[in-house]
């Protein structure tokens, strides 16, 4: 991506710093790798030692055993949303593009997907779970979710580069806003991913019910409204996303359904029944003061 921006911006030096912040990108990834393998290594050796079994379970930070792992992807989507942007927002730099060009818009677009391949890497770097386990199979479904999460905003930016009336107006900053917005979601997974174990943690769950409610409010309602909005006013083609789009709502309010259940159940009924606890004691004590005080012929309120 750092072909298009110098060649459109070929009087100044300023877009060769992106090169830097791509080596810097690519150093933070070794480093979260490396991290996540000395870590692992020596979970496994503890795991498989004697010693383990008389241990207390660590207290986890609020930032997680591996916070390197979302904060690289943080890091690495700001670069390229910071390139995306620059490239979408001139208007002659997409109209340079040459179809037949091999610097076109095609390997463009396929730029914009390696970000897929990069969170796949960057999440089985941090697994080491057993196949089978719950944990194997909730890594592999993110990775495969979370890459057709991110084609589907490259489909979205695909349309930016098409001729339309008007240039789409004020629609155009609306889709490229909510596309760059969905490259920085998956940090939330992996800011779940972080704790050992996802379906005991208290905070994965008011994680994963804030990923639905975002995903869904943000990304799948308005990602299929401009679909619809650009079918019926300008005759785009329907996209095969369109009906990802509606499965996916189908199935988020689905899969958040028994979560905020749960969630409900773990904030409020907790807190409701530990109040219920301390009015029953408090209650208890006083009937129990007033036994004591008419056993002994005195009156509440009276010294004994």
């Amino acid at each position: 991506m750092n072909y298009y921006i110098i060649t459109h911006y070929n009087t100044t030096n300023t877009p060769y710093f992106f090169f830097v912040a791509d080596f810097l990108c690519l150093a933070t990834f070794i480093g979260t790798l490396a991290t996540a393998y000395n870590h692992l290594r020596k979970v496994s050796a503890i795991q498989n030692s004697v010693i383990s079994l008389r241990r207390d379970p660590p207290k986890i930070s609020h930032f997680g055993l591996l916070p390197l792992s979302y904060v690289s992807w943080l890091f690495y989507v700001s670069v390229l949303v910071t390139k995306i942007v620059i490239i979408f927002s001139r208007q002659t730099l997409l109209r340079s593009l040459v179809p037949d060009d091999v610097f076109g818009p095609q390997l463009l677009k396929v730029t914009m997907t390696l970000a897929a391949i990069v969170f796949l890497l960057l999440l089985e770097g941090h697994n080491w779970s057993k196949r089978g386990t719950p944990r194997y199979s909730y890594i592999t479904s993110t990775c495969a979710k979370t890459g057709i999460e991110l084609l589907d905003s490259v489909a979205l930016l695909s349309i930016l580069i098409d001729e339309h009336p008007a240039d789409l107006g004020g629609m155009k900053d609306f889709i490229l806003g909510i596309a760059a917005f969905n490259f920085f979601l998956p940090a939330l997974k992996l800011y779940q991913l972080s704790f050992p174990d996802k379906t005991i943690d208290r905070r994965s769950l008011l994680v994963s019910v804030s990923y639905y409610i975002l995903h869904l409010i943000l990304i799948d309602i308005p990602f299929l409204s401009i679909r619809l909005y650009l079918w019926f006013a300008y005759g785009e083609n329907a996209s095969m996303f369109l009906m990802k789009n509606i499965l996916n709502i189908i199935l988020t309010l689905r899969s958040m359904y028994p979560d905020l259940v749960n969630m409900y159940n773990e904030y409020f009924f907790t807190k409701q029944g530990a109040t219920n606890k301390r009015v029953s004691q408090k209650k208890h004590q006083e009937e129990a003061f007033g036994e004591e005080i008419a056993l002994a012929d005195h009156q509440k309120g009276e010294p004994v």
